[in-house]
């Protein structure tokens, strides 16, 4: 009697904290009923009542990944609202992404609507007849108090179909029915950060060093998926070079073979990678494809697990801002190829083939001057590509990996090469982990402590200045110089300073370059060129007209300017002639190689036959 006392008492204790981990779940059922018409129909549950007396949803305006505006609501219709008696309750579109129920105190509320499905190209949602590729911040909306509430994600999918996410699947779960296309996630931001694949996909799995991986294909294309299994297995294995220890233990790898869509997105536990079907086969297509792979790794620790201040936690219904998105991005850039090299998934001739292309678009990048690092992180929200950002501003990714470059370098040579950037980002991981987030006194202090130097005057210079790098003189140090050809005499060619495509009527101008030849005589963007001296531009660019002339040769362009027919005199610049190179010195020192060995993990490059003195 007194055992079965004790029993009931501690049946009355636990009772109370079980309810507690169930009564709060959210259960999202998504109906893929007739996938050609792009549609799903969402149901939501909220299993908890609510405490006021008006509730607002919300959809985020943003995706995670992509620090863009992208207004999700578009797609949403037919909401309506019930309480857990079935009744109907009114319902107010408060803005763009809120819609508020009326006279929910105290009632379970069951929100319902349908979402037109078919940005394939933002990656944020996509339906047909072969899958449904779901990010649910475009897909689930959400109630501030019920953010940090377990979601059960069912999803309702023609059969045949295999579902794949980042999220721990329903299958596996011993506390829900196992379903086959459920995925269950501890919040709501864990949710909106791992997208789910469902349809007719190609799909591996493969374990590493006590890790679970997958690799999930939709699509048909060119790729050999062995192969891609294989480098990948490499490729997970590298992160060692840079972080001590693995924010998780199952990863899952996405890649959408199409036609047209192209770009990549990280996800918490995954990522989305998007090429077309038919970029995998070629040597330069595949490592493209596979450096997009590490970038997105590298995103696993690097802004999924720390990130600045501003963006912690995520705020989905306004602009996140920060000073320090280069390092979130352009920092990922250029730690992708410490991955690739260390893994010998890039050769030392493609790092420095990929080392030449980035100074180029550096050099011709005219913004550099007129907006510093931390500003175009400021204003990423702002961003929309195209010539006046080339001419006015800086990236975050190319811009972000120089100054990522020029920092590395500098901690280099400051602790005699017993310390480097791979440290600083180690350091963030180890002690900046969310919740926790950084700022630039942060940074500072981490370089502080690193170096035992003070990078005050350095951050003012490169962070919140207009960086103006020798480059030569930053490439000497790991034994490598710039070069435009085998001779030692540079060569100098014509230079207009714009670019074409061509449409029917002749070359439509798609950018000038600031200050550039072009610039100075006032031609204009979509100006389309027909003539050079009286002679029709038949060439399908300019690059061949151009070979007829000289440095400093003055042509008569003709083009038309709202349907006008206009001449203008060009004076023509000069640039050097043929495509920049970064290769190895002819004399090189054991210091330069060890310098370039420290560096890159890789022994310097033995093949000298381009080398310079």
């Amino acid at each position: 009697m007194i055992k079965i006392s004790l029993l009931f008492r501690i049946c009355l204790v636990l009772i109370p904290f079980y309810v507690a981990s169930i009564k709060a779940d959210v259960v999202v059922d998504i109906s893929v009923v007739n996938p050609q018409h792009h549609y799903a129909s969402v149901k939501i549950e909220f299993d908890e009542q609510l405490t006021t007396e008006q509730a607002s949803f919300h959809l985020p305006t943003w995706r995670t990944g992509r620090y863009e505006i992208l207004n999700l609501a578009n797609g949403i219709r037919d909401f309506s609202a019930l309480d857990q008696q079935g009744n109907k309750l009114t319902w107010l579109k408060t803005d763009k992404d809120t819609w508020q129920v009326q006279n929910t105190l105290n009632k379970k509320i069951t929100i319902s609507y349908q979402v037109y499905a078919n940005q394939l190209g933002k990656r944020t949602r996509h339906i047909d007849d072969s899958h449904a590729f779901i990010d649910a911040s475009t897909v689930v909306m959400y109630h501030d108090d019920f953010r940090d509430d377990k979601h059960i994600i069912d999803l309702y999918v023609p059969k045949g179909w295999n579902s794949v996410s980042g999220l721990e699947s329903g299958k596996k779960s011993k506390l829900y029915k196992r379903k086959k296309h459920q995925f269950l996630a501890p919040n709501y931001d864990v949710l909106v950060d791992s997208p789910i694949e469902t349809g007719v996909n190609e799909h591996h799995q493969f374990s590493v060093e006590g890790r679970d991986y997958e690799l999930v294909i939709w699509g048909k294309g060119n790729y050999d998926s062995a192969k891609m299994v294989a480098d990948l297995k490499v490729l997970v294995q590298q992160s060692k070079h840079i972080w001590q220890g693995y924010p998780f233990n199952r990863y899952v790898f996405m890649v959408h073979a199409t036609s047209g869509a192209r770009g990549a997105t990280e996800h918490l536990n995954s990522t989305i990678i998007q090429t077309s079907r038919f970029k995998f086969a070629e040597r330069q297509d595949y490592l493209r494809f596979i450096s997009t792979a590490a970038h997105e790794f590298v995103h696993t620790w690097n802004v999924k697990q720390y990130r600045p201040k501003g963006l912690v936690p995520y705020d989905y219904q306004h602009e996140n801002y920060s000073t320090l998105l280069w390092l979130s991005e352009g920092s990922t850039s250029y730690l992708q190829n410490q991955l690739l090299l260390r893994g010998d998934l890039m050769s030392s001739k493609e790092f420095l083939d990929n080392l030449a292309t980035r100074i180029t678009g550096y050099l011709h990048k005219p913004g550099r001057n007129d907006q510093t690092i931390a500003q175009a992180s400021f204003n990423k929200w702002l961003e929309e590509g195209g010539d006046y950002d080339t001419n006015h501003s800086v990236n975050i990714y190319s811009e972000g990996f120089l100054t990522s470059w020029l920092l590395d370098f500098s901690i280099m040579e400051k602790t005699s090469l017993s310390k480097s950037y791979r440290d600083v980002h180690n350091v963030l991981y180890q002690e900046y982990k969310i919740p926790n987030s950084f700022d630039e006194n942060d940074l500072l202090s981490i370089l502080k402590t690193i170096t035992q130097h003070d990078y005050n005057q350095w951050w003012q210079e490169n962070i919140h200045g207009y960086v103006d790098v020798d480059f030569n003189k930053l490439l000497v140090k790991a034994g490598l110089t710039m070069s435009y050809g085998e001779t030692d005499k540079l060569k100098q060619e014509a230079w207009t300073g714009i670019k074409t495509k061509v449409v029917s009527s002749g070359l439509a101008i798609t950018h000038i370059e600031k200050n550039s030849p072009a610039w100075q005589a006032g031609l204009m963007l979509d100006d389309i060129i027909v003539a050079i001296n009286e002679l029709r531009v038949v060439d399908q660019d300019l690059t061949t007209r151009l070979k007829n002339f000289k440095p400093n040769d003055e042509i008569r362009i003709t083009f038309f300017r709202r349907d006008e027919l206009v001449t203008k005199v060009l004076s023509l610049g000069e640039i050097p002639k043929g495509k920049l190179k970064v290769i190895p010195l002819k004399n090189v020192s054991d210091e330069q190689k060890a310098f370039f060995n420290y560096w890159t993990g890789i022994e310097f490059p033995s093949n000298n036959t381009s080398a310079q003195d």
